[in-house]
């Protein structure tokens, strides 16, 4: 139940400022009705007291500065659709250790049955300072007290797109063929920094052939182990060394720290918590998985990212949580699908992950509802249990720009002031960072599984 208490109107407002909070409160009052709609069309339950409503939403940049932010009107719509869930995953969450008042103002309108766990910063540019989120209603759904960031094993890490990359900065060089010259203009990603222009992506340039490595002092030509040599005494070994150098018996031992990481932990680390709806237990890991873009290697990397995620999600759920045997282990979150049928989506269903039938019917979670970004998968769903079953009593996104920030309202929005919209902003751009550029993606699980706990121990 949201509280509204921005919205009281008072003498001192302006005329603008009273016309805005009305607009807000019909705005929440048609929310109100479309998700009640929206449920009653989706769900095949009619007692919430027996199901719990589960979400996935990435938020896009909540909490960042873009467009000036959101303002009070953003924060009410997002949290009364927050409101009609009770478990949601929410990512790209902007939340400093030591100001929050973005999201803290999210939690006092949600109101204090509300409580969240939120992950710690990702390391390195693609964590991009965002934090994965766990917001949950007290009321239907209580936290185990089991949570955990998970990461991949030693020989069990994700390949970098970029492959195995020298660094150039410890006394390598490049020597180019005589004659050849990169000097050039290239497509390139920019960002404009400090009044100068500058990369916003790796920009990678073919070298010619015969392009020269010249190698610092203290670099050492290895031969592996097991090389086949000549021996003139005990513990000697005598080698011929060719002046072209290649192949499997050699290796180039250079100092530390001149390689790029290239087999790398996820880009954005998942956050594994235990939660417990009435008679039904859920080890859910939420994820944001690495995006690059839509090029071959960096879809591969994206493709590694979601397999290696259900593969150890996989072993924990024989290993660790084996004893729970009621418990269910689920994933969702942005997981950047591409679509159906794409490697990434095989990805996600891969060592006995499933998506529940009523989720695959869904043409895409993005705005323009033709991406399968957003996901929800389950380990062996149809497993037996002596009482507790994976009961999908609904499914479905919930497109909120049909109610809200809606294209006929472009007008009223460019004639406000410091609302970040100017005449060259694109009001389809811009109003995703109001709300966002993903639907939230719901499933909805029966919980109350008493009839077939008694039914156990009679038969």
């Amino acid at each position: 139940m949201p509280f509204y208490p921005a919205l009281k109107i008072s003498a001192s407002n302006s005329s603008q400022q009273k016309a805005k909070k009305k607009r807000t409160a019909q705005r929440i009052k048609n929310l109100k009705k479309a998700l009640i709609d929206h449920f009653k069309e989706s769900s095949v339950g009619d007692n919430p007291s027996e199901s719990v409503r589960i979400a996935t939403w990435n938020l896009r940049e909540y909490g960042g500065s873009k467009y000036n932010g959101r303002d009070y009107e953003c924060v009410y719509f997002i949290a009364e659709i927050i409101s009609h869930f009770d478990l949601v995953a929410l990512q790209e969450i902007r939340i400093d250790t030591d100001d929050y008042d973005d999201f803290d103002n999210l939690l006092r309108i949600l109101g204090p049955s509300w409580s969240f766990i939120a992950t710690d910063v990702t390391d390195g540019s693609a964590g991009n300072k965002e934090r994965m989120v766990f917001l949950y209603n007290r009321k239907k759904v209580f936290f185990k007290n089991i949570a955990g960031e998970l990461t991949l094993k030693e020989g069990g890490k994700i390949k970098a797109h970029f492959g195995e990359r020298i660094k150039l900065e410890q006394g390598l060089k490049l020597k180019l063929p005589t004659g050849s010259d990169l000097s050039g203009i290239y497509g390139a990603r920019l960002k404009t920094l400090g009044g100068q222009k500058k990369l916003d992506a790796d920009l990678e340039i073919p070298l010619p052939n015969k392009t020269l490595l010249e190698l610092p002092e203290g670099t050492h030509l290895t031969l592996v182990k097991n090389t086949v040599v000549t021996s003139p005494g005990r513990g000697k070994a005598n080698v011929t060394i060719p002046n072209t150098i290649s192949g499997d018996d050699y290796r180039l031992r250079f100092m530390n720290n001149i390689f790029d990481d290239s087999l790398r932990q996820f880009a954005r680390t998942p956050f594994l918590i235990s939660f417990q709806a009435g008679w039904l237990k859920l080890n859910l890991c939420t994820v944001h998985i690495y995006y690059g873009d839509d090029g071959k290697r960096k879809l591969e990397q994206r493709r590694s990212e979601i397999e290696m995620l259900t593969k150890a999600l996989a072993n924990k759920a024989k290993t660790e949580f084996k004893q729970d045997k009621e418990a269910f282990m689920g994933v969702l979150g942005d997981f950047n699908i591409v679509g159906k049928g794409h490697p990434t989506m095989e990805a996600l269903e891969s060592n006995g992950f499933v998506i529940p039938e009523a989720l695959k019917s869904i043409p895409g979670s993005n705005v323009k509802k033709d991406r399968a970004y957003d996901q929800i998968a389950f380990w062996n769903p149809k497993r037996n249990t002596e009482y507790a079953k994976l009961d999908v009593m609904g499914a479905n996104v919930f497109d909120f720009f049909e109610h809200v920030f809606k294209k006929e309202d472009e007008a009223t929005y460019r004639a406000e002031n410091n609302n970040g919209l100017k005449d060259k902003t694109s009001f389809n751009d811009w109003r995703t960072y109001k709300m966002s550029d993903h639907l939230p993606m719901w499933i909805e699980l029966r919980t109350d599984f008493g009839k077939e706990y008694l039914d156990n121990v009679t038969d």
